[in-house]
């Protein structure tokens, strides 16, 4: 039952910026590549998927990073995992056991945001990767 309550509930970041993400791509962008002949499954695999894999993706790490969070409340209602350090941390005032699950859970998400983060990277066309400036 958690997982399934987990899943529901990381749905809503990764659709919403999916959906922001495509209605915003440049009309004038989806215009071109209609003037160039592309089909509508041609664009939108082709065009606006790439040019919206950033935005998607932040979709994914918050989720992610959420997903993280909110499985640690999933020890209350039985379902294990890292928040069990803490719900029996706290059950039994021992600060330490408390400590371990919150730091173990926030390496965690800190190393799934940062995967994420790569990925992210990855999929993000080269035209539209941010240049930093070097000092």
């Amino acid at each position: 039952p958690a997982i399934v309550a987990l899943a529901l509930y990381s749905q809503l970041p990764i659709i919403r910026n999916t959906y922001i993400a495509l209605k915003n791509v440049d009309p004038a962008t989806i215009e071109a590549g209609k003037g160039m002949g592309m089909t509508y499954f041609q664009l939108l695999i082709q065009l606006q998927l790439p040019l919206s894999a950033p935005i998607i993706m932040a979709g994914v790490r918050t989720a992610v990073v959420m997903g993280i969070a909110i499985a640690a409340i999933a020890a209350y209602i039985g379902a294990g995992g890292l928040g069990l350090f803490v719900s029996e941390g706290l059950e039994m005032s021992t600060n330490n056991s408390v400590i371990a699950g919150a730091i173990a859970m926030s390496c965690l998400a800190i190393v799934a945001d940062i995967f994420l983060a790569k990925v992210e990277d990855w999929v993000t066309p080269t035209g539209l990767k941010v240049k930093q400036a070097t000092k």
